[in-house]
């Protein structure tokens, strides 16, 4: 009997190969639908990394943007110091000027007032200049190991004169006659400045201002600023540390403040890896507590600097002034100040406000011969033309800036002699260090005294007209021996080996001597008159003279073979010029130099 046909071989084979296409189909379908996933997926992936890429580019431009704003930001705050400090030099020099000299008291209080505000204004600048400075990171701590006591008793001294005035009682207390704390000066000043400054506004007169210096612990030294002034309430003291966060007007606060110097506080302290806290209580006073920490090892390798040697700053150098007495008068010299020609030495006044140049020419007009340059591109223009004797330059101008004006007049063989004195609204010791790294001879910031600048220009001449006389007493030695700039001593040596060359000459004179040089007779004539203070025709005679002096005094030959052995070509005359320097007959001298080997120069 035959199965059915689902039971017979062939059944079974196409059973077996519809389950293989089935199968297949399967598969293949699956496959296409991974792929279409693993596609979907990539695609997925594709997109979310373009995303991260589009978001983190975005976040470079952000970055960027934020980077650039803060550059703008420095840069107008530096710009709007310039513009402020310029308009408050010319309000608070006339001031200064005017208080001196007013005689009727009541006129005298109104200049105080307008001078004290004058002075407020420029504080607050300042403090602006450092928030802006701390924000972009530009205000780096430099730490150096410093006794703390005597650094604060100094500090407490230079508010006296305020606290008599409002009297207020004044007191130090230390738990130790020496604690070493790694410190930076510039900053702590600032901190305890504006403390002593807040309690000395807030107590009313006859209260009393504590600074304490607490016996220091294993880690840390603690130094409080006590007050028995109007005090603050628990919501006061939540915000007290918030930037341009205002206590609240009462009757008996002074003036408004601004909400700035305790913010400064707090980022200056915190530069300093310290703490601040406060106490307070309405109408028993306040307490402000700055943590410092001991030894090193909580600061970076670039914060810590080297150890401060002499007396700090005074408080008025780093905060803005906190009283108003009037600066002791400078004493001025009596009797002229024109120099061997009989002129007034020539000063050029190098700035781009009219007003500002004014207010410098002013004072300096009587003794000297001022002249004017609106930019920097003029006033190297015009010192190379003239030559000054002293140069006062502006550091932010158009065209040309003061550090430009320096660097370009320093490396110029013919101006390079010249001091320059640079006035800038940039108080960091960045630009200090910068302006004296490129050669200028001083750096005084916006306001400045008008009596200083005039007493710095005097000392600054005078320092010159010591070099000349140095020049003319050491003219026999080798120049690298002559304590003269590296350019001005390249000069003094190319100008002593073409001296030399020509020693013997008769026909040897200023116009062989500039050429040379390479120089026109008119530079060569204000060059060696600068560094030497006489004409080039008086240095090569007196050169000459010096030359025979020292022939005569090792005895190199009678007074004819010296005299033509320096160039002169006539004995008689060389006899009346060495009588005229040395004030004794060649024959005599070289007599004296035999008998006692002594060289009276």
């Amino acid at each position: 009997m035959l199965p059915p046909w689902y039971r017979t071989w062939w059944a079974y084979t196409i059973f077996f190969l519809i389950l293989f296409i089935l199968l297949f189909l399967f598969v293949m379908w699956r496959s296409r639908q991974l792929v279409k996933e693993k596609q979907r997926l990539e695609q997925v992936v594709d997109d979310r990394t373009r995303e991260i890429k589009d978001k983190n580019l975005q976040l470079e431009e952000q970055s960027g943007k934020l980077q650039e704003m803060d550059r703008i930001k420095s840069r107008f705050f530096a710009n709007i110091s310039h513009e402020f400090r310029t308009p408050l030099t010319l309000i608070m020099g006339p001031l200064q000027q005017w208080l001196s000299a007013m005689p009727e008291k009541e006129q005298q209080e109104e200049m105080e007032m307008m001078l004290r505000n004058s002075q407020r204004l420029l504080t607050l600048i300042n403090q602006l200049l450092d928030l802006s400075r701390l924000d972009s990171g530009k205000m780096p701590l430099a730490a150096a190991p410093q006794d703390l006591v005597p650094f604060l008793k100094g500090l407490l001294a230079a508010f006296a004169s305020l606290s008599l005035k409002n009297n207020l009682e004044l007191s130090f207390e230390t738990g130790a006659e020496s604690i070493i704390v790694f410190f930076d000066s510039e900053k702590l000043e600032k901190i305890f400045s504006n403390l002593l400054s807040n309690a000395c506004k807030f107590t009313p007169a006859g209260g009393e201002i504590k600074l304490m210096v607490k016996s220091p612990g294993r880690d840390t030294v603690e130094i409080a600023v006590r007050d028995t002034g109007i005090g603050m309430n628990e919501e006061q003291l939540a915000h007290i540390f918030d930037r341009f966060y205002q206590v609240e007007s009462t009757g008996s606060r002074r003036f408004e403040g601004t909400g700035i110097g305790l913010s400064l506080v707090k980022e200056l302290v915190e530069l300093h890896r310290g703490t601040i806290t406060v106490r307070s209580r309405p109408g028993q006073g306040s307490e402000f507590t700055v943590s410092l920490r001991l030894g090193s090892g909580h600061l970076l390798a670039e914060e810590i600097a080297g150890p401060v040697t002499g007396e700090i700053r005074g408080v008025q150098e780093a905060v803005g002034p906190v009283d108003l007495e009037e600066p002791g008068p400078v004493e001025e010299e009596a009797g002229n100040k024109e120099d061997k020609t009989g002129e007034k030495p020539i000063i050029l006044v190098v700035e781009d406000n009219a007003d500002m140049r004014r207010f410098i020419k002013g004072p300096l007009k009587a003794d000297y011969r001022v002249v004017e340059a609106a930019d920097g591109r003029e006033g190297i223009d015009k010192a190379r033309e003239i030559v000054p004797d002293l140069i006062i330059s502006d550091v932010m101008m158009p065209r040309v800036d003061g550090f430009e004006l320096c660097a370009a007049l320093k490396k110029d063989i013919k101006t390079s002699h010249i001091p320059i004195v640079l006035l800038t609204a940039r108080t960091s010791e960045t630009s200090v260090i910068e302006g004296f790294e490129i050669g200028a001879d001083d750096y005084i910031t916006k306001p400045f005294n008008r009596k200083i600048l005039a007493t710095r220009i005097k000392n600054l001449i005078d320092l010159r007209r010591a070099l000349q006389e140095k020049i003319q007493r050491e003219l026999h030695l080798q120049p690298t021996e002559i304590a003269v700039s590296s350019i001005d001593q390249v000069f003094m040596v190319e100008l002593k080996d073409v001296l030399d060359k020509y020693l013997s000459d008769p026909e040897f004179n200023v116009e062989i001597l500039a050429k040379k040089l390479y120089l026109s007779q008119s530079t060569l004539y204000r060059k060696v008159l600068a560094l030497t203070g006489e004409a080039p025709i008086e240095f090569i005679r007196s050169y000459r003279l010096k030359r025979a002096a020292q022939l005569l005094k090792a005895d190199f030959g009678n007074v004819t073979e010296v005299a033509f052995g320096v160039g002169f070509s006539s004995t008689a005359y060389f006899t009346k010029c060495f009588k005229e320097k040395f004030h004794r007959l060649p024959s005599a001298f070289q007599a004296a130099e035999r008998s006692n080997g002594h060289f009276d120069r």
